[in-house]
């Protein structure tokens, strides 16, 4: 969990300054495990352009790394290092699922959805005062991309990236798991958020749908088709808790 710290515009010293910045910076690191320059410019208030000095500091420094994933045409992306991690350590967070190591991120394959993540995170930072990322959710059934606490209601709502369409029976599935996760008040709500206005509008009208039918996903991935459905009306406000948002990763 990463609590959303502001940055104090009554700082004046340079080296003040700096701390602040790098704390936000490793702080995001450590909660998202990686991240792109644009991101964290965006995060300390910047832009990539402006900040590049700062950020190649961090590196020369040690604290951050650089790495580039095969999945991405090379692009250059950035991460914890060793010493990153003991600098945090030294600030009292929690450290045991720090990543460090380059081939771990290297290949992997939802770098360009994780980051949209994070963009759909950015954009909220205003309301919001803490963040928990998908891999540190703990959830005995699927995990949203992003789980997310308002800043001044108090209640925890998900945030779910949508980049490419999936078909009806995943869809439904979703609609169903986030349904009973808000019934047991484990958040309150859901954010569905697209890349494509087409997809967004697909989503929206199988959610509208009068009866949800009902799919369990098998071990093998196989999706099966069960004899009941689900009435989302039954439970009153239900429909509220879920919002569509139109935000396209090039315009983020």
């Amino acid at each position: 969990m990463m609590k959303v710290e502001i940055r104090n515009p009554a700082l004046i010293y340079p080296r003040a300054i700096k701390d602040e910045k790098t704390r936000l910076v490793l702080d995001w690191l450590l909660e998202f495990r990686f991240s792109s320059i644009e991101v964290l410019a965006k995060r300390i208030g910047s832009t990539a352009m402006n900040s590049n000095r700062y950020f190649n500091g961090l590196i020369n420094d040690g604290v951050i790394q650089a790495f580039k994933n095969v999945h991405t045409k090379n692009e250059r992306y950035v991460m914890l290092t060793a010493n990153g991690v003991s600098y945090l350590e030294v600030l009292g967070r929690d450290i045991s699922k720090a990543i460090t190591r380059t081939a771990q991120l290297g290949r992997y394959s939802k770098i360009m959805h994780d980051i949209a993540v994070q963009q759909a995170v950015l954009k909220r930072l205003d309301i919001i005062d803490e963040v928990i990322w998908d891999k540190n959710i703990s959830s005995e059934t699927e995990r949203p991309d992003a789980l997310l606490k308002h800043k001044q209601k108090g209640y925890w709502f998900a945030i779910e990236y949508e980049r490419w369409r999936k078909d009806k029976k995943r869809i439904f599935l979703s609609y169903f798991l986030h349904s009973q996760a808000i019934i047991k008040r484990q958040y309150q709500g859901v954010y569905y958020v697209f890349d494509k206005q087409i997809d967004m509008n697909h989503y929206q009208g199988l959610f509208e749908s009068k009866q949800w039918p009902r799919y369990n996903r098998k071990k093998s991935g196989h999706m099966e088709l069960l004899k009941d459905v689900f009435n989302p009306d039954d439970t009153p406000n239900l429909r509220k808790c879920f919002q569509f948002a139109h935000e396209p990763v090039e315009s983020l």
